[in-house]
């Protein structure tokens, strides 16, 4: 009775994950057209990363007090990074809702697929946390004269730290079933 209920939830969670990574990619392709089509200047805001950070460090240096000019830059650069990240969201939840779709069809928790798609679900996490502030930080400082550079550490890299644990806990729960089925 409770294998069955689980599977249903699995499923739900498959339906809600792949409208998620969808909803992902739509907001994407609004964020490019929108920029693309636009006349007018459309912002990007970046999230004020003293809020969800645990630990930030920020130095920039602008040449001149005027740096107007380089706004559309800026704003160019964000939509890039805004590309990249929400391409991994997209990733890391079609990923996710793979998993909760092969436990709604057969519930092998511990297979070696659902490991590999845990394992990669934190690699991106990881990416997701760290890259695009560092990435923003290269572009900004090559493309706009001066220099930028900001780092920290914020929630998505306690998530990648959680799931890499949850996958070696799998990992390790894969093998004392694989055990447990050669002894019977």
């Amino acid at each position: 009775m409770k294998l069955k209920r689980l599977q249903k939830m699995s499923y739900l969670l498959h339906i809600a994950l792949k409208i998620f990574s969808i909803g992902t990619i739509v907001m994407l392709i609004s964020s490019v057209l929108m920029k693309l089509l636009s006349k007018n200047n459309v912002s990007i805001n970046m999230v004020n990363e003293n809020e969800y950070t645990f630990l930030n460090f920020q130095t920039e240096f602008i040449p001149g007090s005027d740096t107007e000019q380089y706004d559309q830059t800026e704003q160019w650069i964000l939509l890039g990074i805004a590309i990249f990240s929400f391409t991994i969201l997209a990733i890391l939840l079609w990923m996710a809702s793979m998993i909760f779709k092969d436990l709604a069809t057969n519930f092998e928790p511990f297979s070696e697929i659902e490991i590999i798609r845990l394992r990669r679900i934190s690699q991106l996490l990881l990416i997701y946390s760290l890259v695009p502030q560092i990435l923003y930080s290269i572009l900004h400082t090559i493309i706009i004269p001066g220099y930028y550079f900001s780092f920290g550490l914020n929630m998505s890299l306690l998530f990648a730290i959680i799931f890499y644990c949850l996958t070696e806990i799998f990992r390790y729960g894969a093998f004392l079933q694989k055990e447990s089925d050669e002894t019977l």
